[in-house]
């Protein structure tokens, strides 16, 4: 990382940001310390099951009323407060029960914690939907970042501590949700906007749903099996790989904000997929040895990919709902419904069959689930979905144009206009080969550009011709006309030559 690459970032990202952008991290310190056993475990056995499956519910319950009519903003704020309530009670419960531990308040906690996450969690949605694909990628990774910091802290405090700070983070992380949301409406009223959902994904065939329901399914399903490998019960994990386990997710959280948004290089899904698959065919293969060490290494490693897909599948979430004419909160409990509801299962299956089973059957469990996961790994790629790429605007812009192009080409398309492209830097050789050019992505928020129109000033600024420009992003001349006017009132520029020394002057 250069000096210049870090000034652009903060340049680009900073002048806008606010810490309350960061509430899902905080909510993830909610889930660590009530769900997951402060991460010292992989999890907290049958507890843990119990509230993801009453989290399921309340998503299954929540989506057949959003099917039917999408929520009004009043009833999402009744939501959010409600969810804030339950979510408190539940870690009040939790903390009861470990003061008086022959209380029987566990399952009524499970309850309430489970319900209200799946809303106060699930609500944050609605602000991402309205960030730009890189602010969203900064913003939840280093969500995800901070979250592990601070689990740091928490992994080491007395259990009843992290249940009394529990009860806490409710409330603060609604009130950072409407700060954030608040924060938004103040940018969006200078004419920071980001570029509006599409419903691009409305032209990708059947197989395309088939083959997410499938991966994912069977992927959490295989997740949660590593989590209870070999005989059902997770393994504790010591303060030395507590602490390798959480900062290993904050280095990998900021190495992907360094890389895709610092360095301007690619991001493809299937890199982060298929890494996330190799990790737990290692970790069991490393927990089948039931050597003390080597065990606890895997552990570590499964417990790292449970934590880090949490961050990986959210903005696999968003990045989807960006780009579907549906309500972005169905679109996020479709995955997580998905994604909780097998991983449980396999937590279950786990749990029966390392009670009952002997070394020989643990180890042909290890091999099928090594299989399964190299298996996974090659039913979605990055080819999936076939009109849009996932993270299209940071996997490579010249594979993006490709995939428009073919689609466009066998009628998958119809037409394309500055919402489907999304480009965020000139179709050029050099564009491709280095990443995105900063200068545009400044102009385009500073200056209130469309997408399409900072890609047209990009281009007038190498000196291009209206009719080279047409050609290039598959317009008409008069379209491209229309997008030059429109650049020199919002620059207040009169000729290409001040396009040009203003390009220059950035």
């Amino acid at each position: 990382m250069t000096k210049g690459d870090f000034k652009s970032f903060a340049a680009t990202y900073l002048p806008g940001f606010s810490f309350s952008f960061l509430g899902t991290g905080l909510v993830l310190v909610w889930i660590q310390c009530i769900l997951y056993a402060r991460y010292i475990w992989v999890d907290s056995g049958l507890t843990t099951v119990a509230i993801n499956f009453a989290r399921c519910a309340c998503i299954v319950v929540l989506g057949a009323i959003a099917l039917r009519r999408a929520f009004s903003p009043k009833f999402q704020t009744a939501l959010s407060w409600i969810s804030a309530v339950l979510m408190t009670v539940g870690s009040l419960l939790f903390f009861v029960q470990s003061l008086f531990p022959s209380l029987p308040f566990t399952m009524a906690a499970a309850v309430c914690s489970g319900v209200g996450l799946a809303w106060g969690g699930g609500m944050w949605i609605t602000f991402y939907i309205r960030l730009g694909l890189r602010e969203a990628l900064l913003v939840a990774f280093a969500s995800l970042a901070l979250s592990t910091t601070i689990g740091i802290f928490i992994g080491v405090v007395e259990e009843s501590t992290a249940f009394f700070i529990s009860m806490l983070l409710p409330m603060v992380t609604l009130v950072m949700f409407f700060q954030a949301q608040k924060t938004l409406d103040v940018r969006e009223a200078r004419g920071v906007v980001a570029p509006p959902p599409d419903n691009v994904y409305a032209a990708e065939p059947r197989s395309t749903i088939v083959r997410l329901v499938v991966g994912i399914a069977l992927f959490s399903f295989v997740l949660g099996v590593s989590r209870g490998f070999p005989f059902g019960e997770s393994i504790k994990l010591s303060p030395l790989f507590h602490f390798v386990q959480h900062l290993g997710v904050t280095a990998i959280g900021l190495g992907i904000i360094w890389w895709a948004l610092v360095k301007g290089r690619g991001v493809k899904f299937s890199v982060l997929w298929q890494a996330q698959l190799a990790a737990l065919a290692v970790g069991v293969i490393l927990l089948s040895t039931l050597d003390p060490l080597v065990s606890e290494v895997g552990a570590t490693l499964i417990a790292i990919t449970n934590l880090f897909q949490v961050g990986f599948l959210w903005f696999v979430s968003y990045d989807v709902a960006r780009h579907r004419a549906l309500p972005p909160y169905l679109i996020l409990g479709f995955f997580w419904f998905l994604h909780l509801f097998f991983r449980e299962s396999g937590r279950l299956v786990m749990w029966w069959l390392g009670g009952a089973g002997d070394m020989e059957e643990m180890l042909i469990i290890a091999g099928m689930v090594c299989l399964l996961a190299v298996s996974v790994g090659f039913l979605l790629t990055d080819s999936i979905p076939r009109v849009r790429p996932l993270f299209a605007e940071v996997c490579g812009r010249c594979r993006f144009r490709q995939e428009t192009e073919a689609a466009l080409r066998e009628g998958r398309l119809a037409h394309v206009d500055e919402r489907v492209w999304r480009p965020e830097a000139p179709a050029t050789a050099d564009s491709c080969a280095d990443g995105p050019d900063p200068r545009e992505t400044f102009v385009r928020e500073r200056y209130g550009l469309t997408n399409r129109e900072a890609e047209v000033l990009m281009l007038l600024a190498e000196g291009r011709s209206s009719s080279y420009i047409a050609g290039e992003l598959v317009l008409s001349e008069n379209t491209v006309r229309s997008y030059v006017k429109n650049i020199y009132q919002k620059l207040d520029v009169h000729s290409k030559q001040d396009v040009i020394d203003f390009v220059k002057a950035l």
